[in-house]
């Protein structure tokens, strides 16, 4: 068994764990494994009052299961906005890269009264469904044993929409405790597959080649329920859209955008 934790570290290298194997191939990890790290990266690097408003991870090409570094550069846009751009690489290549924006408030402001927030209840497990068990030979693999689903709309298996709440089940980094933003963008990913556009029994699976987070609030894990829906044109190209939750209400929105790949039934 693995160590349980998706990485350890060694220096500025995160080294793999099995937990981290991606569905596609044995070789390669999930997109939330290298995601987790980018928030890692972006946390290390807020300054205080400053909130995480976007991210935007594109998945250059197959992560595969060797040790990652980040480098980040930071750019003050104005007093109250930073762009950060942040790339995790191999030894030899650069395999994921992000831009966040940091945002600093003004301070308290009036609002305007709309009403009670939409708070989903974190429905305990004996209410809920793990979903159907993943098809997958591999002994460990980072959706099946290292998230936690409990769906109350949807399956894995179910075409359309998906509702589910998501944890990530062990620590990003060994012996260290897991930002609220790693615990986020390890499942922000699922928007994906939750959406189903495409029928289980096709053939065909959509692969997202980003992954994009708009909040509105500071995210509190390790609980996040997504609210998903998803599209698809006949030539191949779909659109998951996710309304993201923590247990105090509505924090933001996720959008991925997709390729149709076809598969071996």
């Amino acid at each position: 068994m693995p160590q349980e934790a998706l990485f350890v570290r060694q220096g500025k290298w995160f080294h793999p764990t099995a937990f981290t194997t991606g569905p596609w191939r044995p070789d390669a990890m999930h997109g939330g494994p290298p995601s987790a790290l980018i928030g890692i990266a972006i946390t290390d690097a807020l300054q205080p009052d400053e909130q995480v408003a976007r991210v935007n991870i594109d998945l250059i090409k197959p992560v595969p299961l060797e040790p990652l570094s980040s480098v980040v550069n930071r750019r003050d846009v104005s007093r109250r906005v930073t762009h950060l751009e942040i790339e995790l690489r191999t030894r030899d290549h650069t395999v994921a890269s992000a831009r966040a924006v940091l945002l600093r408030g003004s301070g308290p402001i009036p609002l305007v009264d709309l009403g009670p927030p939409i708070v989903h209840e974190l429905v305990g497990a004996e209410h809920t469904s793990p979903g159907s068990a993943p098809r997958h030979s591999e002994p460990i693999i980072f959706h099946r044993d290292a998230i936690e689903a409990r769906f109350t709309q949807g399956d894995w298996s179910i075409p359309g929409p998906g509702h589910a709440w998501m944890q990530l089940r062990v620590p990003v980094v060994l012996d260290e405790q897991s930002c609220a933003l790693s615990q986020l963008l390890s499942i922000a990913d699922f928007g994906s597959a939750l959406s189903q556009a495409i029928a289980p029994d096709a053939g065909v699976g959509l692969i997202n080649v980003d992954v994009n987070v708009t909040l509105a609030a500071n995210p509190v894990g390790p609980w996040f329920f997504l609210e998903t829906q998803g599209q698809v044109s006949d030539q191949g190209i779909g659109l998951a859209i996710t309304r993201l939750f923590d247990v105090n209400g509505p924090i933001g929105v996720i959008t991925q955008s997709q390729i149709a790949q076809g598969f071996r039934k």
